[in-house]
């Protein structure tokens, strides 16, 4: 790592008012899937009936997206096939669904994205990225995401994801660029700066090559490094390997998310609590400390929300408009109401210096997540803190 270090911050289940449905299949279609009830209730629900199944004496939890357990006679029974590279070391992404609460499904192939309405760009390939698809072929700000993936090698053989890059328009902190955010870049919206994340290894992988044997070689491996082309810092795959270092601050655990990890470009694990300090993308494990899922934050209201919008009943036009980001009103930085900052972290916090009060996330899940849960929850589905330290026991 570069002398600069990192700052990761947590995030609480936000708006909590939206149904927690299965992912859908793209930003803007099966819009009819969004509901305003059931919220954290039916999470909550599907969570307690899956670890029901996963206790019963003879089953065993499978692999996947479905919350589906196969008894040990049914494994007897399955084909030599199960035991087959594909399914002991699948290829890397395999899941990946975006936006908490909303879970809407994105695609980890090039023949996916092709079915999701993401086209690839003329742009040139990004060394440390690969080549970059556009939602519905736009960069705007109506489409903050680009996604990049391997070359195609045949129908057979499409490319695989191999990163995840977010526009920011509007405020960002400044000070970050060069390490965490591109130079300003210009959009038919305006400018912008980027925050990448690297889900392959440009080091020991050509990723704008077309070769068979480097996607067989390298299409397994499980990889995600933030701003490759800056800070180019690896994330581990266990959080008992996060743990040993002094650069990471650990944060609460939140259903349906996992418990999360931040740094501090400044003072590494011990943080400054300052908007202009923290690092843009933040990490989450499950309880069994496997790596689950990443978020992009920004210090502002990032969403196309008009003051039109509802938070709590938002309309289909309302939905469209997220370009990407989670929906709701955000976090407060004042510890105050349900959903603010310092939620997402144990004991005492006060985080001061954002834009506009508010800090904004964008969620991305590896694996399923409703099948996260906090071990130990004591605060009714909101974040958990292993120490019984909650930022709001504090007087600031």
């Amino acid at each position: 790592m570069k002398a600069m270090k990192t700052f990761f911050v947590t995030t609480l289940v936000l708006w909590t008012d939206f149904s927690m449905s299965s992912p859908v299949d793209n930003q803007e279609e099966n819009l009819n899937d969004f509901t305003i009830e059931g919220g954290t209730s039916e999470l909550k629900q599907r969570q307690l009936k899956t670890k029901s199944t996963k206790e019963h004496k003879t089953g065993k939890k499978t692999k996947g997206p479905k919350n589906e357990y196969k008894t040990v006679k049914e494994k007897k029974t399955k084909s030599k096939k199960s035991k087959s590279e594909d399914s002991v070391n699948p290829l890397w992404p395999e899941y990946l669904v975006s936006q908490a609460q909303l879970y809407r499904k994105r695609p980890t192939n090039t023949t996916e994205a092709g079915e999701l309405n993401w086209v690839k760009s003329d742009e040139l390939c990004t060394p440390s990225l690969g080549e970059a698809w556009l939602y519905k072929g736009d960069r705007g700000i109506k489409s903050s995401v680009t996604l990049y993936f391997t070359p195609e090698i045949s129908d057979d053989v499409p490319g695989t994801l191999s990163g995840i890059e977010v526009d920011y328009y509007g405020y960002i902190e400044k000070n970050l660029i060069g390490s965490y955010f591109s130079e300003e870049r210009t959009s038919k919206d305006g400018t912008y700066h980027s925050v990448a994340v690297a889900l392959r290894n440009s080091a020991t992988e050509d990723l704008c090559s077309a070769s068979s044997k480097a996607i067989k070689k390298y299409s397994r491996e499980k990889y995600i490094a933030i701003s490759p082309d800056m800070a180019n810092e690896q994330i581990p795959m266990e959080e008992s390997s996060l743990s040993k270092t002094d650069n990471w601050h650990a944060g609460s655990c939140i259903h349906g998310m996992g418990y999360h990890w931040l740094q501090d470009v400044i003072g590494g694990k011990n943080l400054t609590y300052k908007a202009e300090n923290t690092v843009p993308v933040v990490i989450m494990y499950d309880d069994n400390g496997s790596f689950v899922g990443i978020f992009f934050l920004a210090t502002e209201k990032k969403q196309n929300w008009p003051d039109t919008c509802s938070t709590t009943a938002p309309t289909q036009p309302c939905i469209e408009n997220l370009n990407f980001w989670d929906p709701g009103g955000g976090l407060l930085e004042a510890n105050e109401g349900r959903y603010y900052m310092c939620g997402n972290l144990c004991g005492k916090c006060q985080f001061t210096g954002s834009g506009d009060g508010v800090y904004t996330t964008m969620h991305w899940f590896f694996t399923d997540p409703l099948t996260q849960n906090c071990v130990g929850d004591d605060k009714d589905f909101g974040s958990y803190c292993p120490s019984g330290s909650y930022p709001k026991d504090f007087v600031y």
